[in-house]
């Protein structure tokens, strides 16, 4: 019997390790871009926006994303062209959920949500 509970407690410990390590190396991955901070926090507050039913604020605040994006192109788009691509990419598919004269919120949300997914890991899209 300890010896089972002793493989059991190694196990788990292992387990736990393993998925520390994951998430560490998960929040450690950087992109070619740089730091994208300031791209995920717009990101955020146009989520939350969109959470609240707000899409006119976040049809705004998306535009203030499209508009650091378009200015800071000269610079992220040489240093990685694949990897602004794919943001690129997502940015347009959120910005177009939200100034759609209708807008929908699930498609909004899905679409703000995909934005930051590619902006956490561009690579793996």
């Amino acid at each position: 019997m300890k010896k089972i509970l002793l493989v059991a407690t190694l196990f788990m410990a292992s387990v736990t390790v393993t998925n520390f390590t994951n998430a560490a190396v998960a929040a450690t991955i950087v992109s070619d871009l740089g730091d994208l901070s300031t791209f995920k926090t717009i990101a955020k507050d146009t989520l939350a926006l969109v959470a609240k039913g707000d899409l006119a604020t976040a049809k705004k605040r998306i535009t203030d994303f499209e508009t650091a994006w378009d200015k800071n192109e000269p610079t992220l788009y040489p240093m990685n062209k694949t990897e602004w691509g794919v943001i690129d990419d997502a940015a347009d598919a959120a910005i177009r959920s939200l100034r759609r004269s209708n807008p929908d919120a699930t498609e909004a949300e899905q679409a703000v949500t995909g934005l930051l997914n590619v902006l956490d890991d561009p690579v793996a899209h």
